[in-house]
């Protein structure tokens, strides 16, 4: 009897069991693919992504819901618990009606990288009272950031960045107040403009805020949440603060320490280097900072990212630095730092930028065991002596190359060439004679032989090599005597004044023979490129490189930031005025 019992007993909770998992599915197997139903799958709408397909093409009723691309179900209670269309080519909009907010169990919602038409986030998304993680990232999303939102209070992730939002002072800080779950908040480029509250979430690991409109002073108590790995408050322009002079709180955790454009207007601590010696990436690039660079930068061991250009420093390069063991990518610009350039000892460095500075003395010629370096930018400086091709020809990846306006004179005594990886060079005033060491630069964009000692005529392998790949080319104040034709077929800018040719002023900037070579691509460019070298990313030119190239260095993704900030300083000085109008008249 109790055997028939107990057989019984599992019979039931089997059929109960199988009946609440049915149902779910039942329902929302219909809500899926009537969401499905509302989109149009276009390529264009996930073109930043590097890795994105329509995952929702896959879906159909032959195959259980919970095995559908990007669905995760519970495993109990059969539940949509995930879903996960991040980089799916959908183009569409989001209403209220949508049968997506049906799915009510959802604890992780990833939408980012689709392209919602510029609509508004509904309301209905504060409906999802068990969300933990909300990615709603380059999707094209519109409008006033819905209050709903800030009373998800299980919330653990919420990205939202560069997308058209905005948030009010009231609901930028009400959001705060309420997720105090929080432990990565990412609301880059969101139109904030307001001051920073003095309280976050203790479980913060993340804090990007960069580029929304921030002003005022940075609390000194973000620099000791306990948990803190990445904040980033950069291009935050109205923005000032004070580096915490004795101990960081969040030294043992904090990697990522991103605080470009915001005013400091002081030396940078001692206690920085002794302190943050977790840090893997800092930037703090136009940030008024002055004096000399702190020695105690040297016991960063773990750096790998180090930017400080467009400051006041001054001093020496600290004699360490430039051997830290990890570091890959340094940034120097435009200071005042002096003094010779100490020898390289770890062989780790792929991007260096001393531009704009008052180095001197030789160039070291430990320069030529960095085997792995892509850029290497040293021009407007004091360096002195002749310097032989040789020194850079074994780099094998290198993009970029700048040594003009030193007291140097480029020799090739080896008679050997620059790589064929060469992008951009500039050798302005190099007392240049000749162009053989060119000869396998056949990815030339860029070319600034200016200023130098070139006789003759530019040979036939010369504009071969650059005719299909060069935009810009300055050849100006040589000895050229004559140049047959000029065969290039996507250049923008060329100017060969000063020379010794007849007959023409060959200073030529625009289109060329009449024909369109794609101008507004080239216009873009030229605009960009005449402003000079930087280091980070600018999408649009990026964008040109990943289709010009299969390669996709992940490098190139930091030579750009620079001429972004030039590009963009003027607009965002503009912005700053109208923010600054509109506050005093809501006073």
């Amino acid at each position: 009897m109790g055997y028939a019992v107990i057989m019984l007993l599992i019979v039931f909770l089997c059929h109960e069991v199988s009946s609440k998992s049915i149902l779910p599915h039942k329902h929302q197997t219909i809500s899926l693919l009537k969401f499905k139903q509302s989109f149009t799958i276009h390529p264009s709408a996930s073109g930043l992504c590097l890795e994105s397909y329509p995952k929702t093409s896959s879906w159909n009723t032959s195959r259980d819901c919970c095995s559908w691309d990007g669905v995760v179900c519970d495993d109990i209670t059969g539940h949509v618990i995930e879903l996960d269309l991040s980089c799916s080519y959908l183009t569409g909009t989001i209403d209220s009606n949508s049968s997506l907010f049906q799915l009510s169990h959802l604890q992780r919602l990833d939408l980012s990288s689709n392209n919602f038409s510029n609509s508004h986030i509904s309301p209905q998304f504060g409906k999802f009272s068990s969300l933990k993680h909300l990615h709603l990232s380059h999707s094209y999303f519109s409008g006033q950031i819905p209050s709903e939102i800030f009373h998800l209070s299980k919330l653990h992730s919420l990205r939202l960045y560069s997308n058209n939002l905005r948030l009010t002072t009231h609901d930028f800080k009400s959001l705060l107040q309420n997720l105090t779950q929080l432990r990565e908040f990412d609301l880059t480029f969101i139109n904030i403009s307001s001051t920073i509250p003095l309280n976050f979430s203790s479980h913060l690991t993340t804090l990007n805020l960069s580029e929304t409109g921030l002003y005022g002073i940075i609390p000194e108590s973000i620099f000791h949440l306990p948990n803190l790995e990445t904040l980033d408050l950069s291009n935050n322009y109205e923005l000032s603060g004070y580096f915490p002079k004795t101990k960081w709180n969040s030294s043992a955790s904090l990697i990522k320490l991103y605080l470009s454009g915001v005013n400091f207007s002081c030396n940078l601590p001692e206690s920085l280097g002794y302190h943050l010696t977790s840090l893997r990436s800092l930037d703090l690039a136009y940030c008024n900072l002055r004096g000399p660079i702190p020695e105690s930068l040297s016991n960063l061991t773990r750096i790998e990212y180090l930017i400080l250009s467009y400051n006041s420093l001054n001093g020496t390069i600290p004699p360490g630095m430039l051997s830290l063991p990890s570091l890959k990518e340094i940034g120097l610009s435009f200071n005042h730092l002096s003094g010779p350039l100490e020898e390289f000892k770890s062989n780790s460095l792929i991007w260096i930028d001393l531009e704009g500075n008052q180095l001197q003395g030789h160039l070291p010629h430990s320069i030529q065991n960095l085997v792995n370096l892509t850029v290497l930018i040293l021009s407007f400086n004091n360096f002195s002596g002749f310097v032989d091709v040789s020194l850079f020809s074994n780099f094998k990846q290198l993009w970029s190359l700048g040594l003009s306006y030193n007291n140097i004179s480029l020799t090739n005594d080896n008679k050997v060439t620059l790589p064929e990886s060469l992008h951009w060079l500039e050798l302005a005033a190099c007392e240049v004679k000749e162009l053989e060491f060119l000869r396998s630069a056949k990815l030339l964009w860029q070319l600034d032989l200016s200023n130098n000692k070139i006789q003759g005529r530019i040979p036939d392998w010369a504009w071969s090599n650059w005719m299909s790949s060069l935009y810009t080319l300055n050849m100006s104040h040589n000895m050229l005597s004559s140049v047959d034709s000029i065969p290039l077929q996507f250049a923008d800018t060329i100017d060969l004044r000063s020379n010794l040719l007849q007959g023409t002023t060959y200073a030529l900037s625009g289109q060329l023979d009449g024909e369109e070579n794609n101008s507004e691509f080239l216009s873009d460019f030229r605009k960009a490129a005449l402003m000079g070298y930087g280091s980070g990313l600018c999408i649009g030119i990026s964008i040109v490189y990943f289709m010009m190239s299969s390669g996709k260095p992940i490098w190139f993704a930091r030579i750009i930031v620079e001429l972004e900030h030039k590009i963009m300083m003027r607009r965002r000085k503009k912005q700053r005025r109208q923010r600054n109008c509109r506050r005093r008249n809501n006073h």
